[in-house]
């Protein structure tokens, strides 16, 4: 380890040991760990597509905001309308925007994002112990959830979106985009 203060430095080896009063073997806590990152894993992909699911719908609301209200976009405007409820339909599951505070949680059901925080809490919060049964239930309920409703994403922006900009080309208006997840970590600094 190196240390600098006030211009000088100093080295010194240093070894990193599990706390003396853990008695929580090194294979319990790595199947913990192990537990943690496939959460987070999954919090990620739920948290990416939501972002790219919110982007889009800002972009059509823009779109919405620049056409001229006729006969000759009535099309575009039904167009933005159901491409926008099938957004929502995606999103919904994955993340409940009516949650803004703790005591909303009573009120609104959690999405699949809160489900996999409480999960990684219980699974993190209390003990250094390996994992449950049914923490291991859990996420394997959370993720088929996660994939199940990333699916339909997938559905939507390949095939909805995709019939969505050949409408808006038709009528010579520049359309949307899915931004690409990756990009938009980069941007953000988070970690690939």
């Amino acid at each position: 380890m190196r240390l600098t203060a006030n211009g000088k430095s100093a080295t010194a080896p240093f070894e990193v040991k599990i706390d003396p009063r853990v008695t929580t073997s090194e294979g319990d806590l790595e199947k913990q760990f192990k537990l943690e990152m496939d959460v987070r894993d999954q919090l990620n992909r739920v948290y990416d597509s939501v972002n790219q699911i919110q982007d889009v719908r800002e972009q059509l609301d823009g779109l919405k905001k620049r056409l001229v209200t006729g006969a000759s976009t009535k099309s575009l405007f039904d167009g933005v309308r159901a491409l926008d409820a099938k957004l929502i339909a995606v999103r919904d599951p994955l993340i409940n925007f009516k949650i803004s505070a703790s005591e909303d949680s009573l009120a609104y059901a959690p999405g699949i994002d809160a489900k996999l925080a409480f999960l990684a809490m219980a699974v993190a919060g209390f003990a250094d112990s390996a994992p449950t049964a049914s923490q291991y239930q859990e996420f394997d309920k959370l993720k088929k959830q996660t994939d199940e409703s990333l699916a339909r994403w997938d559905q939507v922006r390949n095939a909805d979106i995709a019939s969505f900009q050949k409408l808006a080309a038709e009528q010579n208006v520049h359309s949307i985009f899915v931004p690409d997840v990756r990009s938009e970590r980069v941007r953000g600094g988070g970690e690939e």
